[in-house]
């Protein structure tokens, strides 16, 4: 029989040390959501997710058991807590899928023009290049923001076939300050992207009459890994072994590991899934703005004035989004 499991408030508030509480879980937990979600998980993305769901108010009460003023988690009723808020909102979307490749030439594009200054910047993209951010950097965060709205997108399609959702791919110095996230929509929606897989709360900007949550699995090296999966990677090393010297021993050997990570990949055979899970939404309407500088559980002080709702407070039934759809004139 395993030890048990302890949770305190440190453990709660700590990706890390919750990590390192449930490491023994985490193998099973792994094999349990690939054969019924059909998704494979990284140690540190899965027990960040299964950490969100602890933190929810409505699922400690029934997974901590109190005892001797300690809580403990009740291991199988956590499990099927996980299974049933990860499997029931997880997408996954390969890297050659059409929209996540305009992505990729959207966030080049963007990010190249925000660097000549031919468009205005947002609020976050200032704070970026006023921090002298590489343009990595801020091309990766222009990947993350805008990635939710593909994975929306694909997660509504794969629900119901008959879903119309364009997105948004215009870039022009002269857009308005603030615009639909899916620009046929009858209503404002704003749609966040969050790498933040531990976090509890959704948030919309005070424009918008809609706020859409999704959750983002993104690889370390996301525009690495294009490279890799289309053969650019080993177009450079073949053109860099060419030009480096045989008798080069050291750098021939670096070459030579370098391959060796990246022999699994075949040209233009794409193995790589990004991987969302579409949290819910919410009416702004039903909120009024969390003011800014306010202290929130789990997020620390509100940055600026915008509507945040608790994660289990969102629509996300099916029977939900069908009606989100009807609501915004979504249907072919």
């Amino acid at each position: 029989m395993s030890k048990p499991i302890y949770v305190t408030k440190q453990v709660l508030n700590s990706p890390s040390k919750f990590r390192e509480a449930i490491r023994e879980l985490l193998p099973e937990t792994q094999q349990r959501l690939a054969s019924r979600c059909g998704v494979i998980f990284e140690e540190e993305s899965l027990s960040e997710l299964m950490l969100a769901v602890l933190r929810l108010r409505q699922n400690r009460e029934t997974i901590l058991k109190h005892e001797k003023n300690r809580r403990v988690l009740q291991i199988e009723t956590f499990m099927n807590a996980v299974e049933k808020s990860l499997c029931s909102t997880v997408v996954s979307v390969p890297l050659s899928d059409p929209d996540i490749l305009r992505l990729l030439v959207f966030c080049i594009e963007i990010t190249h023009q925000m660097f000549e200054g031919g468009i205005r910047a947002t609020t976050a993209a200032k704070s970026f290049r006023e921090k002298q951010r590489r343009y990595e950097e801020i091309l990766l965060a222009q990947f993350i923001g805008k990635l939710g709205e593909v994975l929306l997108k694909r997660y509504l399609e794969n629900l119901f076939p008959n879903t119309n959702i364009q997105l948004d791919w215009e870039i022009s110095p002269n857009r308005q300050k603030y615009t639909s996230d899916i620009p046929n929509a009858k209503h404002i929606v704003s749609i966040k992207s969050s790498p933040s897989l531990a976090g509890v709360w959704a948030e919309a900007d005070i424009e918008s009459e809609y706020g859409i949550m999704v959750k983002c699995v993104v690889p370390r090296a996301t525009l690495l890994q294009f490279f890799i999966e289309v053969c650019g990677y080993i177009r450079l090393f073949n053109f860099i072994e060419e030009r480096v010297p045989k008798e080069d021993a050291l750098f021939q050997g670096y070459i030579q590991n370098i391959r060796n990570r990246v022999s699994q990949y075949r040209c233009d055979e794409v193995k790589t899934n990004l991987i969302g899970f579409v949290c819910g939404y919410f009416r702004t309407s039903e909120y009024e703005p969390t003011e800014q500088g306010q202290e929130l559980e789990y997020l620390g002080a509100v940055r600026e004035k915008r509507y945040l709702v608790k994660l289990s407070e969102l629509h996300s039934l099916k029977q939900d989004w069908q009606k989100f759809l009807e609501e915004n004139g979504l249907y072919t």
